[in-house]
């Protein structure tokens, strides 16, 4: 009998193991996409980001953004992506993305020189490693963004325009098709060059 209790016991313990495991998996993935924490006032409150845009389109578009509706950042309303119309310059990015950080500057300084002119409007993706909604509000505010995000919670959208990473750079033609793209950090100068090329919006920025 005793010669059987040992690899029992052993593989008790390993499925424990093994429960264990899942059990934080789940309770990670849980937090990161739950809908509030306890900090996420105060976070709103801090990053000072513009209410998200209300969609002014019908419906979807061939080659235009696809048919995905996703909670505003900070304060506004669900953003019906499909229902987005130009000239808007969509970045794709995360809080915990080196590159997008790198390029933020970028972004914070072609949307304040805009204003009025091209929107812009970021989507953070939810699954890149070690993002989680908090943590996209506190690089908001960090890196002074100045325009709204929604938070894309399975990275819906980098599926569907179908890049292998971020940021992501989308120009929204007035009639809401994908005028053009960029894969990558923006480097200083290239918003405003893009914007004219697809957009054919001229902006200057200081």
């Amino acid at each position: 009998m005793t010669g059987h209790v040992r690899p029992r016991a052993l593989l008790t313990a390993a499925a424990i193991a093994v429960l264990v495991v899942v059990a934080l998996v789940i309770n990670r993935t849980t937090t990161k996409h739950a809908a509030a924490s306890p900090l996420r006032a105060s976070l709103i409150a801090q990053a000072q980001l513009p209410d998200c845009p209300t969609t002014t389109g019908a419906g979807a578009v061939t080659n235009g953004l696809p048919s995905l509706t996703l909670p505003c950042l900070a304060n506004g309303p669900k953003v019906e992506l499909a229902k987005l119309r130009g000239p808007l310059v969509i970045n794709i990015w995360a809080g915990t993305c080196t590159e997008c950080r790198v390029e933020a500057p970028q972004y914070q300084a072609f949307a304040a020189a805009a204003r009025g002119k091209v929107a812009v409007l970021g989507v953070v993706d939810g699954q890149y490693p070690g993002e989680s909604w908090d943590d996209a509000l506190d690089a908001s505010h960090g890196l002074h963004l100045g325009f709204p995000s929604v938070w894309d919670a399975h990275g819906t959208l980098v599926q569907a325009v179908r890049s292998i990473g971020i940021p992501v750079s989308l120009f929204i033609a007035p009639d809401g098709t994908i005028a053009g793209r960029h894969l990558g950090i923006v480097s200083p100068g290239e918003l405003p060059t893009f914007v004219k090329r697809y957009l054919n919006v001229d902006v200057t920025v200081p």
